[in-house]
């Protein structure tokens, strides 16, 4: 007998189908997208000649990247700018395919954006990665769509690959998932086992290595419980358009916001487990969650404040900006400030 399709109105919470969301139309076009987003990150990789791009102690997805492309560390760096072109191309695909503004990406338009999309593989790799994992999430639970759940799973094992942060993320997750799925007639342990299980076995099998290899397998964690939660509380106060995109999610669809969260909660504990991290990927990872959160076709009224929020954001990076040792050593050796 045949299973009538899910009947949840989603709105403008509802993904597009794939097809419909291809932007630019055709595969070149999105190559040439691609390229001529990285090329701005491209020059200034030529331009920071005098920084020492490292390209030792990396995660195991970023150490495979860098070991296949030649070059040394500018070449690690030229991978990078590329991959930062088709992150940004997709982020933009997303917008345009939503009806969003575009304007509201312009928190990017920052130094430290410039810093990691040209030096910073692992956390490119890593924003890119948890950002559409929660993206996918909010298909799942929002707009009902199955496939949104694999598709997280997955991109969560591909971060986990870069962070062991991506493993918090994974179960908080499969933990919240239950409670806020638009169809309730999904079994709990399968829901958790796909949003969790790819994850959890990308780091399992990373601990291994680092046994194998360093005898250690501690993943180079150095708990510092102290600053977590100052830590945690300055990458939020970074980023209003996170907490607008946030009270929208409360107002509208309360059910996904424990989601929403989670970069939050994965931030915390990622400073309390002693996980490297620094306030440029923290910002970074709230601004790219909130973009690709925003719902389809905003109202113009909704444009404008959101648009009014990515402003400030902006002008709050630029006067107080969010930082990293490696992030001031770039500012210092490439621009002398």
């Amino acid at each position: 007998m045949a299973v009538a399709q899910s009947t949840v109105v989603t709105g403008r919470w509802q993904r597009q189908t794939w097809a419909e969301q291809r932007w630019p139309h055709t595969a070149g076009t999105r190559w040439l997208l691609r390229l001529g987003l990285a090329l701005p990150f491209a020059g200034l990789t030529l331009f920071a000649t005098g920084f020492d791009t490292r390209t030792d102690g990396l995660a195991p997805l970023p150490a495979l990247i860098a070991g296949l492309v030649p070059g040394g560390a500018v070449g690690v760096s030229l991978a990078t700018c590329l991959v930062t072109g088709i992150v940004l191309a997709a982020l933009g695909e997303r917008l345009i395919g939503w009806n969003v503004p575009v304007r509201i990406a312009v928190p990017l338009l920052v130094p430290a954006m410039g810093f990691a999309g040209s030096q910073d593989l692992t956390a490119i790799l890593t924003v890119a990665f948890l950002a559409f994992a929660l993206e996918a999430f909010v298909q799942f639970a929002v707009a009902g769509q199955t496939e949104g759940a694999f598709h997280a799973g997955l991109l969560l094992a591909a971060a986990a690959l870069c962070t062991p942060l991506a493993v918090v993320f994974a179960v908080a997750l499969g933990v919240v998932a239950p409670f806020v799925a638009a169809e309730r007639g999904r079994a709990e342990p399968a829901t958790w086992l796909v949003l969790s299980f790819p994850a959890l076995a990308a780091l399992a099998g990373w601990a291994f290595l680092d046994w194998i290899f360093t005898g250690v397998g501690d993943l180079g964690l150095d708990p510092a419980f102290g600053p977590a939660f100052e830590g945690t509380l300055l990458a939020v106060a970074h980023t209003p358009l996170y907490v607008a995109v946030g009270v929208l999610f409360a107002v509208r669809r309360p059910r996904a916001l424990a989601g929403y969260v989670v970069p939050v909660l994965g931030i915390l504990v990622g400073l309390l487990a002693g996980l490297p991290s620094s306030g440029v990927t923290a910002y970074l990872l709230l601004t790219v969650v909130a973009l690709v959160a925003v719902p389809r076709s905003p109202s113009r009224r909704l444009a404008t404040f959101l648009g009014a929020v990515a402003l400030a954001q902006w002008a709050l990076a630029l006067s107080w900006p969010p930082t990293s040792a490696a992030y001031e050593d770039w500012l210092r050796v490439v621009w002398g400030l």
